[in-house]
């Protein structure tokens, strides 16, 4: 005697397909909108990256205080690493909105 398969009765919701297509279009939006976020933290920690390359250029040529500009590079690498930390978190929302759409 073969086994005899169990059939699941099939369940159908109506109105389901419209709430997946609503849920799809919010997770495209939030995958672009993630995107633009990640471009954007991207530009400012490069900025914040040629200003601090600019600034170690100007220690020691004695047109500036050298204990400012060594205090304002250290402002610029926490800002560079906050950057950083941005720019990873936006990249992790665009795989998790990647998956869904």
């Amino acid at each position: 005697m073969s086994k005899a398969r169990r059939k699941e009765p099939e369940i159908f919701i109506e109105g389901i397909d419209s709430v997946i297509r609503l849920d799809l279009g919010k997770h495209q939006e939030l995958l672009a909108q993630s995107k633009t976020e990640r471009i954007s933290f991207q530009q400012a920690r490069d900025h914040e990256s040629a200003r601090k390359r600019h600034y170690y250029r100007l220690i020691g040529s004695g047109e500036y205080d050298d204990d400012a500009l060594k205090r304002s590079v250290d402002d610029i690498r926490i800002n560079i690493r906050h950057l950083s930390d941005k720019v990873e978190v936006a990249q992790q929302k665009i795989e998790h909105h990647a998956l869904i759409v």
